[in-house]
Formats: C-alpha cells, sequence, structure tokens
C-alpha cells in the first residue's frame, strides 16, 4: 500500500480504479473511462487530485536572490504574486526535478515539486540555500486540486469568488472560503485555461466536493492520472522521469528559456550547462496509423536507430497516437519521417512541432466585469 492523498476515500467512493504513483495510490480514471474525462476537460471542466505534489516554505531577506542560487531559473524580476517553472538541476547539469516557484513577498515563496521524492527535492533545496534562508516542507498540511477546462473558470468563481481569467496567466491571488485561507492559482498542465486551488490538506476534501457539486452544471468531471497523461501529452508538457531525467539536461529537453546563466548567483550545475553542447533534442511525433508507441520504444530514420519515445498515447483531441522523443541532436527535424519500432515493426511517423493541441484561451486575459 502506498501513500494516499486526503482525498483517497472519495476516489474509491466515485468508482476510481487505484493504481501507485511514484508511491502514492492514485486514480488512473473513473467507471467513464480516459477518453471521457480527456474530451470533458477539453471542452467542458475536470476536476483533477493533485494533493501528491510536495509544497516548500522559503523565507529569507531576499527570497529572489535565494531562489537563484538553488534553482535554473532567474527570479530577480519576478513580481509578487507570479509564478515561474523551473528546474533542480545536478553539478552535471542533469534534472533532478521540475518545479514550480512562487513569490509571495521579497521575503516568502513557496516551491511546488513533483510527488516522486518529496524529500529529496526538499533536502536538497534546503541544502543549497543560503544561511539566512529557512524552509520547511508544508507538504503535508497543504492540500491541492486542479479545476482544468474552457469552463473551469465558472466554477472556480461560484466555489471561491475568483475570476481567475482576469489574472495572468502563471498568477496567484490569496483569498479565504468558508472564512479559512485559499490559494487560487492560475496556471496548469493539461493545456487548457484552469486554475490549481490550495486550502489545508484538512479543508480540501470539503473543496472537492464544493467543485463536484457546483460544477455540475457545467459538467465537471473527476479525472484521474491517465487522463492527465493525455492531456499534458498533447499540450507537448514533459514528465519527470520521461522527457526529464537525471540522463537529461534542460538544455537537451528545449527548455533553454527556464535556464539562467547570466544571473550572478551560482546555481548548481550553471558551470555544466554553460559549457554544454546538447547531444539530444525533444520532438514530436505523429504517428501514421493506430499503433500506440510506448516509452522506450526505438526511433529509427533512413534505418539507423537516432532516439527513442519518451511518451506516447492515443490522443483523442488530435485523432491520432502521438509521441514525445529524444532523438540526436542533429536529426529527425520537423517535417521529416521516422520509423518507430513498436513489437519488432516499424510503423511510419513525421516529425511535428510542439504542442501537438493549443487554444488561445491559455493565456487569455479578460477585463474584470
Amino acid at each position: 500500500m502506498g501513500q494516499k492523498t486526503p482525498l483517497y476515500d472519495r476516489h474509491v467512493a466515485l468508482g476510481a480504479r487505484i493504481v501507485d504513483f511514484s508511491g502514492w495510490d492514485m486514480p488512473v480514471q473513473y467507471k467513464d473511462g480516459i477518453i471521457h474525462e480527456h474530451t470533458t476537460t477539453r471542452t467542458k471542466c475536470g476536476l483533477f487530485d493533485t494533493c501528491h505534489m510536495g509544497e516548500f516554505l522559503i523565507k529569507s531577506p531576499d527570497v529572489r536572490a535565494a531562489l537563484n542560487g538553488c534553482l535554473a531559473g532567474d527570479f530577480t524580476s519576478l513580481k509578487t504574486g507570479r509564478l515561474r517553472y523551473t528546474f533542480l538541476t545536478a553539478d552535471d547539469g542533469t534534472v533532478i526535478d521540475d518545479a514550480v516557484a512562487m513569490i509571495f513577498s521579497d521575503t516568502k515563496a513557496w516551491v511546488i515539486a513533483n510527488a516522486g521524492d518529496i524529500a529529496g527535492d526538499y533536502e536538497w533545496i534546503k541544502t543549497h540555500l543560503p544561511e539566512d534562508a529557512m524552509s520547511i516542507n508544508i507538504s503535508a498540511e497543504t492540500g491541492k486540486i486542479d479545476v482544468q477546462g474552457p469552463d473551469a473558470w465558472q466554477v472556480v468563481k461560484d466555489v471561491s469568488g475568483v475570476d481567475f481569467r482576469t489574472l495572468p496567466f502563471y498568477s496567484f491571488v490569496e483569498t479565504k472560503w468558508r472564512g479559512i485561507p485559499m490559494m487560487v492559482s492560475r496556471s496548469g498542465y493539461t493545456g487548457e485555461p484552469g486554475a490549481e486551488l490550495y486550502v489545508s490538506s484538512g479543508s480540501i476534501g470539503d473543496l472537492w466536493d464544493e467543485v463536484l457539486e457546483k460544477g455540475k452544471p457545467f459538467g465537471v468531471v473527476p479525472c484521474g492520472l491517465g487522463a492527465r497523461d493525455t492531456l499534458r501529452l498533447e499540450a507537448g508538457m514533459p514528465l519527470y522521469g520521461h522527457e526529464l531525467s537525471r540522463a537529461v539536461t534542460p538544455l537537451d529537453a528545449g527548455f533553454d528559456k527556464f535556464v539562467s546563466l547570466d544571473k550572478p548567483q551560482d546555481f548548481p550545475g550553471k558551470a555544466a550547462l554553460a559549457s554544454a553542447k546538447p547531444q539530444k533534442k525533444l520532438i514530436g511525433l505523429k504517428m501514421q496509423g493506430k499503433r500506440v508507441p510506448r516509452a522506450g520504444f526505438a526511433i529509427l530514420q533512413d534505418g539507423k536507430e537516432i532516439g527513442s519515445i519518451t511518451s506516447g498515447a492515443p490522443a483523442p483531441t488530435v485523432d491520432c497516437p502521438i509521441a514525445l522523443a529524444l532523438v540526436q541532436a542533429s536529426a529527425a527535424a520537423v517535417g521529416q519521417a521516422v520509423q518507430v519500432d513498436i513489437r519488432g515493426k516499424m510503423v511510419d511517423a513525421d516529425v511535428v512541432s510542439l504542442p501537438f493541441y493549443a487554444t488561445d484561451a491559455l493565456r487569455k486575459k479578460v477585463v474584470a466585469e
């Protein structure tokens, strides 16, 4: 048995199929299946349990400089109330994990980390903070759910009073829900407009219930890890352990814009990344036919192996199987053809630009009514 989020019993009551995910017992799908959850999130609204994520509180006289010394991104000019995607990098420049940093004030920030190694990520950050900084792992006391889809703003507004469409993409506000502190973050992992709602872990169950109840007029459905994966794959978003790992640098994966080599502070891996010449690149593939490529399958071009699939799945919105892959830096430009070795059968695929799916609504900001 793995760790359980505060919402575990609700998933079981809703008929979810539970699987192990990085040591957590999580819903992979509910009774209507992954395609239904995926399509509903693209067209209406999906609700996701993300309580398994890690949250670390950082305090420092200059919290932006403190973050700059332990993370690959540059937070010098990041304003209060904004978020930034970033990486924890090892001394050799490879990726320990990807994360998001949130600025609450000049002296306070959060780092949001993946569920796979919360304790390890926390110790890494703690070890690389300056002496005048302090950190607390607040993961166990923090509850988090994601509300995603074109109608998500209506559900979130009915629940929290916040119309997240009025916020810049990758920003957050602090408010109250039933008299307790809540944070609403305009961000997400599906490619759809949406918000992440944070309350205490003791209150997250009641919040989950209210989102499902108030979301009924908008067709909201609970969604598991299966739909979360197909949605993020269509949106071209990486998953640690697949597109990112200790065998890959952010530069290999094409995420140069989230690495700042010109900031004054040193961070682990800065020197290695500054001198690195990427040997790999991340590409998108659309398969010809219906066969689905899976992680680890070899990719060939002109009969020579050039790399392998990192993630692959059916793509309901794109209407064909798709994949992300890491290949030799000199190979497989957009528009070229390759072959994927699917259990001994060579299947044709086309290299396409990323993401596979995008909507203008993701980042569009509206004027408050």
